[in-house]
């Protein structure tokens, strides 16, 4: 029965965290100018140290187990808002990217199309990304890895940057800034 519940809870996690994903922008990207104001700015330094698993060790074997377990939780609900703002750059960069994959300059063209692929593939890793998060803030003894879409974001930025660098390269530190 217990593991009924368990599967119960997790799918509804994976529905709320896939309708938060797909949900609709309010506001639509049609240039560069678009992203100031709506991006969320990620620190990557501050995401990277709280999916470390030798952090999560370090504090494993510092703090009294019920103290670890609630800082733990609040690592992930962390980790969890810092996804959650990938995702919705990640969407942003889908809409400036598609409209440029036509561009008559076959350069701007080939960046609009990479960059559209990596933030695909965010948008889709960040869900995945959350239902992990969720369920290991249920059950912390479940393995978790968030490596991935560290490094993904990471690219996804230098791609935004490039995408940038090509039609406004005064503008291209701005991105740089604003993701």
């Amino acid at each position: 029965m217990l593991y009924i519940v368990l599967a119960l809870v997790l799918l509804l996690l994976i529905a709320v965290a896939f309708l938060r994903l797909v949900r609709t922008h309010d506001t639509r990207v049609t240039d560069l100018n678009d992203l100031t104001g709506r991006t969320r700015t990620v620190d990557m330094e501050a995401f990277q140290n709280l999916i470390d698993p030798a952090e999560t060790l370090f504090l494993k074997q510092q703090l009294q187990p019920a103290l670890f377990r609630l800082v733990q939780r609040e690592r992930i609900l962390a980790s969890t808002e810092y996804v959650r703002n990938i995702a919705h750059n990640a969407g942003l960069l889908i809409q400036l990217g598609q409209l440029a994959r036509n561009n008559a300059d076959p350069q701007v063209a080939d960046a609009a199309h990479a960059m559209v692929e990596r933030a695909l593939r965010i948008r889709l890793m960040s869900m995945l990304v959350l239902v992990k998060l969720y369920s290991h803030s249920l059950i912390p003894a479940l393995p978790f890895d968030a490596d991935g879409i560290y490094r993904d974001y990471r690219n996804l930025t230098e791609s935004a940057i490039l995408f940038t660098r090509l039609q406004r390269p005064a503008f291209a530190g701005r991105v740089s800034a604003l993701l």
